[in-house]
Protein backbone atom coordinates (compact mmCIF):
# COMPACT_ATOMS: atom_id res chain seq x y z
CA UNK A 1 0.00 0.00 0.00
CA UNK A 2 0.53 3.75 -0.14
CA UNK A 3 2.65 5.35 2.69
CA UNK A 4 2.44 9.01 2.91
CA UNK A 5 4.92 10.83 4.19
CA UNK A 6 4.81 14.94 5.01
CA UNK A 7 7.29 17.31 3.23
CA UNK A 8 10.73 17.64 4.82
CA UNK A 9 9.82 14.12 6.99
CA UNK A 10 13.66 13.10 8.20
CA UNK A 11 15.42 9.74 9.51
CA UNK A 12 13.32 8.79 12.58
CA UNK A 13 10.21 8.70 11.22
CA UNK A 14 10.87 7.92 7.86
CA UNK A 15 12.86 4.64 9.21
CA UNK A 16 10.18 3.66 11.44
CA UNK A 17 7.54 3.60 8.74
CA UNK A 18 10.38 2.07 6.44
CA UNK A 19 10.75 -0.56 8.98
CA UNK A 20 6.84 -0.88 10.13
CA UNK A 21 5.76 -0.69 6.36
CA UNK A 22 7.80 -3.58 4.67
CA UNK A 23 7.77 -5.98 7.36
CA UNK A 24 3.78 -6.12 7.10
CA UNK A 25 3.84 -5.76 3.24
CA UNK A 26 6.01 -8.88 3.12
CA UNK A 27 4.40 -10.58 5.60
CA UNK A 28 1.08 -9.98 4.07
CA UNK A 29 2.38 -10.67 -0.01
CA UNK A 30 5.19 -12.98 0.89
CA UNK A 31 7.06 -12.66 -2.57
CA UNK A 32 8.82 -14.96 -4.47
CA UNK A 33 11.60 -12.42 -5.04
CA UNK A 34 11.69 -8.71 -4.40
CA UNK A 35 12.76 -5.40 -6.76
CA UNK A 36 13.88 -2.53 -4.60
CA UNK A 37 14.15 0.30 -6.34
CA UNK A 38 16.31 2.12 -4.08
CA UNK A 39 15.75 5.67 -4.77
CA UNK A 40 18.13 8.58 -3.48
CA UNK A 41 15.97 11.72 -4.08
CA UNK A 42 14.65 11.35 -0.55
CA UNK A 43 18.26 12.98 0.10
CA UNK A 44 18.74 15.99 2.52
CA UNK A 45 18.72 18.75 -0.51
CA UNK A 46 17.59 17.23 -3.12
CA UNK A 47 15.53 19.33 -5.52
CA UNK A 48 12.86 16.86 -6.54
CA UNK A 49 12.24 14.63 -3.35
CA UNK A 50 10.88 16.98 -0.94
CA UNK A 51 12.56 14.88 1.82
CA UNK A 52 15.03 15.64 4.74
CA UNK A 53 17.16 12.14 4.72
CA UNK A 54 20.69 11.94 5.73
CA UNK A 55 23.40 9.83 4.02
CA UNK A 56 23.58 7.21 7.01
CA UNK A 57 19.30 7.18 6.94
CA UNK A 58 19.59 5.97 3.71
CA UNK A 59 22.23 3.52 4.50
CA UNK A 60 20.46 2.12 7.10
CA UNK A 61 17.01 2.05 5.16
CA UNK A 62 18.66 -0.23 2.58
CA UNK A 63 20.13 -2.28 5.51
CA UNK A 64 16.23 -2.49 6.84
CA UNK A 65 14.68 -3.62 3.70
CA UNK A 66 18.04 -6.42 3.01
CA UNK A 67 17.40 -7.35 6.52
CA UNK A 68 13.38 -8.04 6.47
CA UNK A 69 14.26 -10.29 2.88
CA UNK A 70 16.84 -12.43 4.36
CA UNK A 71 15.02 -13.19 7.65
CA UNK A 72 12.27 -14.46 5.02
CA UNK A 73 14.23 -15.99 2.83
CA UNK A 74 13.75 -13.55 -0.36
CA UNK A 75 15.97 -13.24 -3.06
CA UNK A 76 16.29 -9.71 -3.26
CA UNK A 77 17.07 -7.55 -6.57
CA UNK A 78 18.67 -3.70 -5.70
CA UNK A 79 18.64 -1.34 -8.34
CA UNK A 80 18.30 2.58 -7.60
CA UNK A 81 16.63 5.87 -9.29
CA UNK A 82 16.04 9.00 -8.43
CA UNK A 83 19.11 11.42 -6.67
CA UNK A 84 19.96 13.95 -8.18
CA UNK A 85 23.12 15.58 -5.44
CA UNK A 86 26.68 14.98 -6.55
CA UNK A 87 27.27 12.96 -2.97
CA UNK A 88 24.29 10.29 -4.34
CA UNK A 89 27.35 7.87 -5.89
CA UNK A 90 28.99 7.24 -2.88
CA UNK A 91 25.96 7.23 -0.59
CA UNK A 92 25.01 4.35 -2.82
CA UNK A 93 28.72 3.05 -2.39
CA UNK A 94 28.53 3.55 1.32
CA UNK A 95 25.11 1.37 1.79
CA UNK A 96 26.84 -1.32 -0.61
CA UNK A 97 29.89 -1.62 1.55
CA UNK A 98 27.25 -1.90 5.23
CA UNK A 99 25.33 -4.19 3.28
CA UNK A 100 28.48 -6.58 2.53
CA UNK A 101 29.97 -5.74 6.39
CA UNK A 102 26.46 -6.89 7.71
CA UNK A 103 26.62 -9.55 6.05
CA UNK A 104 23.38 -9.57 3.86
CA UNK A 105 25.57 -9.35 0.55
CA UNK A 106 28.72 -10.89 -0.83
CA UNK A 107 30.39 -13.91 -0.06
CA UNK A 108 28.82 -14.50 3.32
CA UNK A 109 25.63 -14.60 2.25
CA UNK A 110 26.64 -16.91 -0.31
CA UNK A 111 28.36 -19.05 1.89
CA UNK A 112 25.19 -19.30 4.25
CA UNK A 113 23.10 -19.94 1.14
CA UNK A 114 25.59 -23.32 0.42
CA UNK A 115 24.34 -23.98 3.69
CA UNK A 116 21.03 -23.72 3.41
CA UNK A 117 20.55 -21.43 6.06
CA UNK A 118 18.97 -18.53 3.72
CA UNK A 119 18.37 -17.45 0.09
CA UNK A 120 21.08 -15.97 -2.09
CA UNK A 121 20.79 -11.98 -1.68
CA UNK A 122 22.48 -9.91 -4.94
CA UNK A 123 22.37 -6.35 -5.52
CA UNK A 124 22.89 -4.76 -8.97
CA UNK A 125 23.60 -1.35 -9.56
CA UNK A 126 21.87 0.87 -12.25
CA UNK A 127 21.67 4.28 -12.95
Amino acid sequence: GKVELDWGTEDSEYLQKVELHSEGALNEVRPDIIVYNAGTDILDGDPLGGLSISPQGIVKRDEIVFRAARRRGIPILMVTSGGYQKKTARIIADSILNLNQQGLIGEEALEEEEEGSSSLVTSVMCK
